[in-house]
This record gives C-alpha cells, sequence and structure tokens, in this order.
C-alpha cells in the first residue's frame, strides 16, 4: 500500500507541477494559495447564493428533501462526463508509462494509483459542488452533526462507482489497442464508443419504467420527487444514501451507510479483479503495438487553387483540432456532447417519468414563460454548457513552439488573432442552437424572444473567445511533450468556468435589480451591456497586438 500512496503523490505532484508551471507559479511561492483562495471562495460564494435561493423555495413548499437527490445525482453525472473526458488519457496515454512497466511494481499498484488520480481530481470539484449544498441544506433544517458526517461519507461515496464503471468499460475497448495501425485514431474510436454506451445506458435506464401502470405513475408523482424515486433504485448507493441522510433513526442512517459503503468495497474489489486480467493489454498495445499512421505524399491539384486567407487560416485551425484525438475529444467536441447528451437526457425522463410531453405542455401553459427571468435562466444553462470549450483558451498553445511562425508569416497579429477564435465563436453558436432548440421544445418560447436569446448569447461567445485568447497570449503553454498537457495539465482552463460563472453571476444580479422589466428591454439591456465590452476587448486586442505576442517565443 506504501507503494500506491507513493505512486500516487507522484502522479498528483507531477499534474499540479505542470499547472504551476503554466502559471508561472512557484510551488513554493504564497500567492500560489492565495489565487486558489480567491477561486475557491469566488465559486463557494456563488454556489451558496444558489443554493440558498434554491432551498428556501424548496422548504416553503415542505419538499426540501428533494435536494439532497438532486445533490448527489449531480455528483453522479459529474463523475461520468469528467471519467469520460480524462479515464483514457490517464489510463494509457501518459509518458511514464513506458517508464512504469520495467519498475518492481505489481499491476494492482499502478492500477490503484492511477484510479486514484482520477478519483482525487474529481474529488477537487465534487467537494465544492457537492459539500457546500448539503451543508447548507443542513444548516437551514437545523441538522445535527449525524448529517454532516454522512454528509461527508456520501460525498466521498458516490463519485466511486462512476468512476470504476467508465475505466472498466474504457479498458475493455483499449484492450484491442493492439489490434490497430493507428494508435491516435484509436484512441478517438475509443472514446466515441465510450459515449455512446453511456449513452444508450442512460436511455436504457430512462425506459425501464415503461412497464408501469397509470395507477402507480400516478401515485409516484404525487411525490415532486418522482423523477429521483424512480432512478435511484438503478443506483443502489445514491438509494441508500438518500435515505441516510433524509431519515431521522440513528440506526438507520447506520444501516444505510454500511450498505453503500459495502456496495462500493463490493465493486471496488470486482474492479481490481477485472482490470487486472485486461488492463495491461490495452496498455502493452497501445505502448508497442501497431504503427504509426500512412501520410498521403500525393497532393491533389485543387489543393493549389486560391483560397480567402480567412478560410485557409480557420481551415487549419479546425483541422489541427479535428485530426489530433486528444485535442479533438477535450476542446471541440463538449461543445456538441454536452448539450446532447442533456437533451437525450430529457427526452427521455420526459417521455418516461409519468409525467408524459401533455402533463408538460400543461403545466408550462399555466406559467409565465416569456419573462426576463427565464430568459436569463436560459442564457446561465448556455453559459454551463460553454464553459467546457477549450478551443480559445489553448488557441496559442496548441501550436507548441511552431506558435512563433505567427510572428513570421505575412499576416497580421490581429488577424491571426481572430481566425484562430472563430472555431470557438462557431462551436459556441452550435451549443447555443442546440440549447435554445431545447428551450423552445418545453417551453415554447416566441420566436422574437429566441432571435434576442440566439443574439445576446453569440456576443457573450464572442466577448468569451477574446478573452480566452488574451489569457492564452498572456500564460502560453508552449513546451509540451504531450497533447494531454495542453488539454488538461493546464490551469488556463480554468478561466472559461470562472468567464461563465462571471456572466451567471451579472445575470443573477440583473433579474434581482430588474426583476419585474419586460423581457426585450432587459435582453436589450444585456445586449448593449456586452457589447460595449466586446467592443473595447476587441480594441484592446488591436492596440496591444504585437505585445500580446511578447511570450510566443
Amino acid at each position: 500500500m506504501k507503494k500506491v500512496i507513493k505512486l500516487t503523490n507522484i502522479f498528483l505532484k507531477n499534474s499540479l507541477s505542470n499547472m504551476d508551471a503554466q502559471m508561472g507559479i512557484s510551488t513554493k511561492s504564497k500567492s500560489r494559495f492565495l489565487l486558489y483562495g480567491l477561486l475557491f471562495l469566488y465559486f463557494a460564494g456563488l454556489i451558496i447564493y444558489l443554493s440558498y435561493n434554491l432551498l428556501d423555495g424548496l422548504i416553503q413548499i415542505q419538499q426540501e428533501e428533494i435536494f439532497i437527490g438532486m445533490i448527489l445525482f449531480m455528483i453522479f453525472g459529474f463523475a461520468i462526463v469528467q471519467t469520460i473526458f480524462s479515464s483514457i488519457n490517464v489510463l494509457y496515454f501518459t509518458k511514464d508509462s513506458e517508464y512504469l512497466l520495467p519498475l518492481p511494481l505489481k499491476p494492482y499498484q499502478i492500477i490503484l494509483a492511477r484510479t486514484n488520480v482520477m478519483l482525487v481530481s474529481e474529488y477537487l470539484i465534487i467537494f465544492l459542488v457537492g459539500c457546500i449544498p448539503l451543508i447548507m441544506y443542513g444548516i437551514l433544517t437545523g441538522a445535527g452533526i449525524v448529517y454532516y458526517i454522512t454528509m461527508l461519507l456520501a460525498v466521498i461515496l458516490v463519485p466511486i462507482l462512476p468512476v470504476l464503471l467508465i475505466s472498466i468499460i474504457v479498458m475493455g475497448i483499449m484492450s484491442f489497442a493492439k489490434l490497430t495501425k493507428n494508435r491516435s485514431k484509436f484512441q478517438l474510436f475509443a472514446t466515441a464508443i465510450l459515449l455512446v454506451i453511456v449513452v444508450a445506458l442512460s436511455i436504457s435506464t430512462s425506459n425501464m419504467q415503461d412497464d408501469l401502470t397509470n395507477e402507480e405513475m400516478a401515485q409516484m408523482l404525487v411525490k415532486a420527487n418522482g423523477t429521483i424515486e424512480m432512478i435511484k433504485g438503478y443506483i443502489p448507493t445514491i438509494d441508500y444514501l438518500i435515505e441516510a441522510l433524509t431519515t431521522n433513526n440513528l440506526l438507520t442512517t447506520i444501516v444505510e451507510v454500511l450498505k453503500a459503503i459495502a456496495i462500493t468495497a463490493l465493486s471496488f474489489v470486482m474492479y481490481m479483479l477485472i482490470s487486472q486480467k485486461i488492463y495491461f493489454k490495452g496498455l502493452v498495445g497501445n505502448l508497442f503495438g501497431g504503427g504509426a499512421s500512412h501520410t498521403q505524399k500525393g497532393i491533389k491539384q485543387k489543393e493549389y487553387k486560391n483560397s480567402k486567407l480567412y478560410k485557409s487560416y480557420v481551415g487549419k485551425e479546425f483541422k489541427s483540432l479535428a485530426r489530433n484525438p486528444v485535442f479533438l475529444m477535450q476542446c471541440l467536441i463538449p461543445a456538441i456532447l454536452i448539450p446532447i447528451i442533456m437533451v437525450i437526457i430529457t427526452y427521455a425522463g420526459l417521455s418516461s417519468d409519468g409525467m408524459g410531453f401533455e402533463q408538460i405542455n400543461q403545466m408550462v401553459g399555466q406559467m409565465p414563460i416569456n419573462t426576463f427571468m427565464v430568459a436569463c435562466i436560459i442564457l446561465g444553462v448556455i453559459q454551463f454548457f460553454t464553459m467546457f470549450i477549450y478551443i480559445a483558451i489553448t488557441a496559442i498553445s496548441r501550436d507548441g513552439e511552431n506558435a512563433v511562425f505567427m510572428k513570421y508569416i505575412p499576416v497580421p497579429l490581429y488577424k491571426q488573432y481572430i481566425y484562430k477564435i472563430i472555431p470557438n465563436i462557431i462551436m459556441y453558436m452550435v451549443t447555443i442552437i442546440i440549447t435554445l432548440g431545447m428551450a423552445e421544445y418545453i417551453l415554447h418560447l416566441s420566436i422574437t424572444t429566441l432571435i434576442l436569446l440566439f443574439v445576446v448569447a453569440t456576443i457573450m461567445g464572442v466577448l468569451q473567445s477574446l478573452v480566452m485568447i488574451i489569457i492564452d497570449l498572456k500564460r502560453p503553454k508552449l513546451s509540451w511533450d504531450s497533447e494531454y498537457a495542453v488539454a488538461k495539465q493546464n490551469l488556463n482552463l480554468i478561466f472559461p468556468v470562472l468567464f461563465s460563472m462571471l456572466n451567471i453571476g451579472i445575470m443573477v444580479g440583473m433579474v434581482g435589480l430588474l426583476k419585474n422589466i419586460n423581457v426585450y428591454l432587459g435582453l436589450g439591456i444585456l445586449a448593449i451591456l456586452y457589447i460595449v465590452a466586446t467592443i473595447a476587448i476587441n480594441r484592446y486586442v488591436y492596440n496591444n497586438q504585437y505585445k500580446l505576442a511578447d511570450k510566443i517565443i
């Protein structure tokens, strides 16, 4: 076990040191802790505000226990999404793998250390988005010490099952790595297969209640948390932990927690037994199996045809993203995948949880939909989805040491900056369209409101793209030995999240100040605010285009 702990520490220190170096922070510097502290306080404050308002509304209708299920399912879902995008890289596509194999380490020690890294990296966020809301619940409901102990155990236990499940699926897929001649394409193929499996499982789980009678459906709908009640049975640990957190009986709490711990421990044992059989097949196949992909040397005459500069440059950016599996999966795909997964889950949930589309339409018809608050909620959802688009924040870093050629080609730097952020803006707009399509399907918004929402969200996307490329220019990561270091081991990726959270905070403030304002007038004010900010940032980029490139060397 000592070797596992040491190996885990080494992996974690490498990741953290890479991020600190990217930010220009010494690992011994006090400013390092100050920066992390400020980030923590910002997120904590926003989460406290949102949790308080949601809980206050639920308490008024005596349905506060729904909050427990919502948070635990959110943790579970976050763990699934995060593991999908990190498991293949952490388990297989790290440069230190080839150095580990000759060392006197047993297979289970390497597997445990890799799994620990995934869990610890997820706990850093999960403790923030999970513990704070659950602590708020305890404070507002006057819970005792037993609740807080159970809450901490719940936050620790819930992410383990999704990490183990997704990792096993990844190992099963990657065990065929030795059969491929192009490992880069196989990585993309493996991730795509993983996503298909997870989405299929989500849909099948949602549809498992189709055989319920109308009476049973009606009884479940009596409870405000009917959806949670129907889903939690398929995730035993969440089922037991919800019961442990909401009961007032100490014995029941202990029994339910022990059940959750037992299932998690049993799952971990099965995980280790299976992984030791299949993990190293994929690892060895990835490191030593297959060969390099052959490049096509023939050049077609049409490639020499004149093309407009912006088309060529933007096309080059898209090709570099599409041809590199790591950049594709970490920077490009989330813009499409995350909203689509939400659409699928929403559709499956509405069609199978007893709350049919007719009932939804009736409920929506009785609600004031065309309001500024609803518009801001939709914009907030868009901001949540787009915080995972990392195209602009890595626009310079992805070029690595070749970025210096930006200074030598006969194209103004300002134009190059704009061309580099166009893919980010396009993917931003794709996310906007998917989200607005889902909102229109559920809420039946007016065409004018949809157009205004699209315009405001697009302006936010342009502003975000400009701000992100400025950050990447000021803190570029040009010396890297693997694409994974740019796409994941890069603390700059926190800035899209910060920008989205700031926008959400602004909209929350606007709703508070302009609660009864007309939706069109409110969206117009938002549009003017972000247009002014975008013009100012764009002017800054233009006036400082050469100074911003000082660190590209």
